[in-house]
């Protein structure tokens, strides 16, 4: 099989385990706090991703100060900051809403690139821009419309968290191109974000320990454990599929994976309450999504 075909594999099944996750996060937040599914998350991460780490890549793992540096920052603010805020938002409003609103983060990449590293904003740009905010205007007018989101200022408040992680993860990348362009694999770069990130949210419950608010741990449920194991199988497969496959290739059908979550929802998930705007907005967010990243 060609590695293109290999690659296009590959980055469905990383679209399908976002997916997975969003759905298992909704299912564990309606028993246990966020708190605890996130320290079940970054166990899960930590067990599988070290051991397949030190084994491929043992004695020498390509790391420098800078690259060890920039990792644990996109750590700190993809793989910490990001999921709190994207958990906490999926407990709130639902996967199905969530999701969507988190995958505007090329909006924050694409008004970086044009702001700061002077990009010029092309036709395919604007347009998928414009898409982009669209959707996600139509997403959280629909979240009120719906009942989903609370009223008030609380419903801001609800949809601040995943436009929250949309910010984090649309800053993220360029703390991550700067460790890989160190020459420090792929692999060994998501295994240095996720032990900064999960040693970040240790200190955190410590911090609560010692201020005596305990740490809100609670024994791990099976869909915590199901969204650890969709996360790790996510950061594999999208890692694979990049190295058998171009950009170009793999951002659109991972901008595709919200689709794929109000499908899940409305199949799997009845109190979600997936509407038919809500179907017809996420479409819009992700042909936006996908003329972004081709333009």
């Amino acid at each position: 099989m060609a590695r293109p075909v290999v690659g296009l594999a590959l980055a469905s099944f990383a679209a399908f385990s976002l997916a997975v996750q969003s759905l298992a996060v909704r299912r564990a937040t309606r028993t246990q706090s966020v708190a605890a599914l996130t320290g079940t998350v970054f166990a899960v991460n930590v067990f599988l991703l070290v051991p397949v780490t030190a084994v491929r890549h043992a004695p020498d793992y390509g790391l420098t100060a800078r690259s060890v540096l920039a990792f644990a920052a996109g750590g700190a603010l993809g793989s910490l900051l990001a999921r709190v805020a994207l958990f906490v938002g999926i407990s709130r409003l639902g996967a199905s809403r969530a999701e969507p609103l988190k995958s505007t983060f090329p909006l924050v990449s694409v008004a970086a690139a044009v702001l700061v590293l002077g990009d010029r904003l092309t036709v395919p740009l604007l347009a998928g821009v414009t898409l982009l905010v669209a959707g996600a205007v139509a997403v959280s007018w629909d979240a009120r419309k719906s009942g989903v989101a609370a009223s008030g200022r609380q419903a801001w408040v609800d949809l601040a968290f995943p436009l929250a992680a949309a910010v984090l993860l649309g800053i993220d990348p360029v703390f991550t191109k700067t460790g890989l362009e160190e020459g420090t694999p792929a692999l060994v770069g998501v295994t240095v974000r996720v032990l900064a990130a999960a040693s970040g949210f240790a200190g955190y419950l410590l911090w609560r320990r010692a201020r005596r608010r305990g740490t809100g741990l609670t024994r791990p449920t099976r869909w915590a454990v199901a969204a650890g194991l969709a996360n790790t199988a996510y950061l594999g497969s999208y890692l694979a599929a990049l190295s058998r496959a171009p950009v170009s290739v793999v951002a659109p059908i991972l901008g595709a994976s919200p689709l794929l979550v109000v499908l899940g929802s409305a199949l799997f998930a009845r109190e979600e309450e997936v509407t038919a705007r809500l179907g017809v907005a996420v479409a819009v967010l992700v042909a936006g999504v996908v003329l972004i990243v081709r333009g």
